[in-house]
């Protein structure tokens, strides 16, 4: 995420959505759904993270379907915390993944 991102309404709103959640109960794709929905946004993809070291799973969240909305949300290795921390080390890749995927679902939601 850059600056701007980190910063903006959206992410606040995204990061207390996210706070709200119980890892426990909901697993780490319930989670994101509910923060999700409760956002007005759309997971785009939950996938095991390249780099374990830091985190188990990255999920990406589209807020107004637009490919500069894509949030990125780790859970960390302790299997209950979820991070919007930037990513970094092998799961940077998922950054392109992320807003590319929300570009291909914008224009899809163009043509229907």
């Amino acid at each position: 995420m850059t600056t701007l991102e980190q910063n903006s309404l959206e992410a606040v709103e995204l990061e207390f959505a996210l706070g709200a959640q119980d890892v426990l109960m909901d697993g780490f794709a319930g989670a994101l759904t509910k923060a999700a929905d409760m956002t007005g946004g759309k997971v785009l993809f939950n996938m095991p993270a390249l780099d374990t070291s830091h985190a188990q799973r990255i999920g990406a969240i589209a807020l107004n379907g637009a490919p500069d909305s894509v949030f990125f949300v780790s859970l960390l290795n302790d299997g209950i915390t979820l991070s919007m921390e930037a990513l970094s080390g092998d799961n940077h890749v998922f950054e392109s993944l992320g807003r590319n995927f929300a570009a291909v679902m914008q224009q899809l939601d163009g043509l229907s």
